[in-house]
């Protein structure tokens, strides 16, 4: 029944033009995870929370409901004449809208337009990444992603014009930051899409004058009456122990460069164990931040992205004299799941490790730690950085024995869950965790279901296991 259920919606997709990634099913389970991910974070931290994260959350529900309709949709028979398309849209909003009035109670105009933005943008992103990057998603991950890029747009909507009309909020530095990562993010989304329209931007020329224009108007992007260049620079050089960060942050970014150039003049393809020099890598990047310079990693991790995207975009448009060198490297470094034209793995990367971290509403407390949310905001590293880098390497060189159905082993599997408790373990003899006996029980229950889920799944780990692991963790 399963089967003939996911043949048809393939059918119905490949009569509206879109070609979704194969080996793959449609994971439509993935649209539930980002709502799981608000609604633990609502339940846990109700006294912590303001009013945007509420809102936020709301839109999160609508965007499920929404999800729901799309794939409802698809399964009907006449999916390619788009009338049902508009009858779903309407249940969405009125579900969104009445989820505003009924437990936030808020601004009916302000509810409205939330819900307008919220399901239009997200119908709209969604069929357009599927249609425009084709082979690049399954369902369940272009779900994800369309949720996550609405919800950044729709809290950038409320968070950004407040600060440009000078209002503070109670915490001014870590707002203010916060906010410089939502507006390079957004001068990027501006570039990327600038790109797409306007064919005369893709010559290098036009490219870069577009870009020094961009980095210039975020750089100087009042914040507080303070440009963000400003708040940034005294943000770091503040303190002595951010700089040493900073160096070391530098320090891996070159060793990720010079490794890269290596693997490219050996004329070779990277296994599956090689590539995990990332994860490694990127581990040395995200304990450090998180365990005692939370804010630095936030900044750092969205400008990262940024940096991802615009690289990505390079190669994709042929930008000299970064494009042989940037596709190079992909076909170096290509992972299985990469089939379409956008090579999305790296990004997934650094994404499911910070998911944890963007999604939580207090992310990091007074002294500028992780602190009590260690274990909960460690849930992309101790899943993609450590697990999967152990079931990966382990599986290539000593896996024998499969799971049915699957090509994970066995053996990597074992490693996967062994890897996590031993660092978890480490994690409370060094008591940088504390665990109570009911939080070390669903410790243990996330590792084991994330373990199961990689070694199952067929939808992209990186950017599934760290919203499984955190929703779990979540629950105490």
């Amino acid at each position: 029944m399963t089967k003939a259920i996911s043949e048809f919606v393939e059918w119905n997709l490949k009569n509206i033009g879109i070609v979704t990634r194969p080996n793959a099913d449609n994971g439509l389970w993935l649209s539930l995870l980002l709502t799981g991910c608000f609604t633990v974070n609502m339940w846990n931290q109700d006294q912590q929370i303001d009013l945007t994260y509420k809102r936020m959350t709301i839109l999160c529900f609508g965007l499920f409901f929404h999800s729901f309709c799309i794939f409802l949709y698809l399964y009907h028979r006449k999916a390619e004449n788009g009338i049902g398309k508009y009858v779903y849209c309407a249940i969405s909003m009125s579900l969104t809208f009445s989820l505003f009035q009924v437990y936030l109670k808020d601004n009916r105009i302000l509810s409205l337009i939330s819900t307008l933005f919220g399901v239009i943008s997200y119908d709209r992103i969604f069929f357009l990444a599927l249609k425009k990057m084709p082979r690049c998603f399954t369902l369940g991950e272009a779900s994800v992603v369309s949720q996550g890029v609405v919800l950044f747009l729709y809290n950038t909507f409320l968070a950004v014009p407040a600060a440009f009309l000078h209002e503070k909020s109670p915490n001014e530095t870590t707002s203010e930051l916060h906010l410089i990562v939502q507006i390079i993010l957004l001068g990027t989304g501006m570039m990327i899409i600038s790109c797409h329209f306007i064919l005369l931007l893709r010559y290098s020329i036009c490219f870069w004058m577009l870009f020094l224009i961009v980095t210039t108007g975020a750089m100087l992007f009042p914040l507080h009456g303070k440009p963000t260049l400003q708040i940034l620079l005294q943000f770091v050089f503040s303190d002595m122990q951010r700089i040493l960060l900073v160096a070391l942050y530098l320090t891996l970014l070159s060793i990720a460069s010079i490794f890269v150039l290596w693997q490219m003049k050996q004329h070779g393809n990277a296994n599956t164990a090689f590539r995990k020099v990332f994860h490694v890598l990127i581990l040395l990047v995200y304990f450090p931040g998180l365990l005692c310079q939370c804010n630095l990693l936030y900044v750092a991790s969205g400008g990262m992205l940024a940096l991802l995207f615009l690289l990505e975009t390079a190669r994709i448009i042929k930008l000299n004299p970064l494009h042989e060198m940037l596709e190079a490297a992909v076909r170096c470094f290509v992972d299985d799941k990469d089939t379409g034209v956008v090579a999305l793995t790296p990004i997934y990367l650094l994404v499911g490790c910070s998911l944890p971290m963007w999604l939580h509403p207090v992310p990091c407390d007074l002294t500028d730690s992780a602190g009590l949310n260690m274990i909960k905001l460690s849930a992309g590293v101790l899943s993609v950085g450590i697990g999967d880098t152990f079931a990966s390497v382990c599986g290539y060189y000593i896996g024998k024995h499969k799971w049915p159905g699957s090509t994970k082993s066995v053996e990597g599997t074992l490693a996967n869950a062994i890897a996590q408790l031993c660092v978890v373990f480490v994690l409370l003899k060094l008591r940088l965790i504390h665990l109570t006996v009911s939080k070390a029980a669903i410790t243990g229950s996330a590792i084991i279901t994330n373990v199961i889920v990689e070694a199952k799944t067929n939808q992209v780990d990186n950017l599934v296991l760290p919203l499984v692991t955190y929703i779990i963790l979540g629950i105490v």
